[in-house]
């Protein structure tokens, strides 16, 4: 068989406890060498002469990429997450309702989550849970309540952003019409809006990052592992 030539940089590495293996690409190229790393993308091989390099795993045959998962799994590598977040929000629909007294106005709102993987590799079975704030009003009583969800992402390749659209959250408005007025003194006008968010990251079901936008409810998520985010204040 012709010599696999895989032209990666050479990383010197240390000796490695490890069993050297025939690696093949798929038009037939071989080399021998010892698995000293993976990422789900990514392998570093130490070669028979001391020497390692480090491919992308497609590069070789399906028998060695089960082989070089295997390893990955049986030798999981130690993790630096780091993510990006931030989130907008935008009205998709409103309605006016009511009576003889009152106008009603009923919005939809979207919420646009984005994510960016800043771990520097590649990470399978991500899930992102959400929480919407809202204040919502009723005769001049304010009361904040949250709106969960979830998005399953799977994987996600080191630097890659995501856009996630939430479910959508539905506001409303109350106007009392000229003349009319409410006896217990409450404002005539009264509307609900988005006081903010947090967002959630869970790495095969171990929670890693959490992230917060301005105006959250105090203690309403712990803060650790929280960038840019505005905990308690």
């Amino acid at each position: 068989m012709k010599p696999l030539l895989i032209a990666f940089a050479l990383i010197p590495l240390g000796a490695i406890n490890a069993e050297p293996r025939t690696f093949t690409s798929p038009d037939g190229r071989t080399i021998q060498a010892e698995i000293a790393a993976a990422t789900p993308d990514r392998v570093t091989l130490k070669m028979t002469n001391g020497q390692t390099i480090v491919a992308p795993v497609d590069k070789f045959v399906p028998a060695d990429q089960e082989h070089i998962d295997g390893w990955r799994k049986a030798n999981p590598a130690q993790i630096k997450y780091r993510f990006a977040a931030d989130y907008t929000k935008s009205k998709s629909s409103s309605s006016k309702s009511g009576g003889s007294s009152e106008v009603i106005t009923t919005e939809m709102w979207e919420c646009n989550m984005k994510l960016t993987n800043q771990s520097g590799q590649t990470l399978e079975g991500v899930t992102v849970d959400y929480i919407i704030y809202t204040d919502q009003m009723n005769r001049g009583t304010k009361v904040t309540t949250g709106q969960k969800g979830q998005i399953k992402i799977g994987t996600m390749k080191n630097m890659q952003q995501m856009v996630m659209q939430t479910d959508p959250v539905q506001l409303q408005g109350v106007e009392l019409k000229g003349g009319f007025y409410y006896t217990d003194g409450s404002r005539p006008r009264e509307k609900e809006s988005i006081r903010g968010m947090v967002i959630e990251v869970s790495h095969e079901g171990k929670k890693v990052f959490t992230w917060a936008s301005n105006n959250v409810p105090k203690g309403a998520m712990t803060a650790e592992g929280t960038e840019g985010s505005l905990f308690g204040k």
